[in-house]
């Protein structure tokens, strides 16, 4: 998994690349998150349009860096997921959860 960083205005977007598994870039997303909310970033996009593959520990580790970022006072929202990924969270019910958007100017808008 590699992530890269940008931001607009506000909001810093996370770029996420590979897969999201046990064995594949597990703790990535939430060792890129963690400084960020400590250094006062409250709004936080993950943009998953490079996500190879998910399964249920990479649902896990978002839905961990979710709570924190929520526990922390701040904004976790999700573009551009696949359609399996958006299959995925429809069935586990976690698109009541987090906010999903299929356009990046409306997520960066939404904020």
């Amino acid at each position: 998994m590699r992530i890269k960083q940008r931001t607009s205005g506000p909001v810093v977007i996370l770029d996420l690349d590979g897969r999201m598994t046990r064995n594949d870039g597990f703790g990535t997303v939430k060792a890129a998150v963690a400084p960020l909310l400590k250094q006062g970033h409250s709004q936080l996009l993950l943009n998953m349009a490079n996500v190879t593959y998910m399964d249920s520990t990479g649902i896990g580790e978002l839905v961990s860096v979710f709570i924190t970022t929520r526990n922390n006072h701040g904004k976790l929202k999700l573009v551009n997921l696949t359609d399996r990924m958006r299959e995925l969270f429809e069935v586990a019910k976690l698109v009541h959860v987090f906010e999903v958007f299929d356009d990046e100017a409306d997520a960066l808008q939404s904020f």
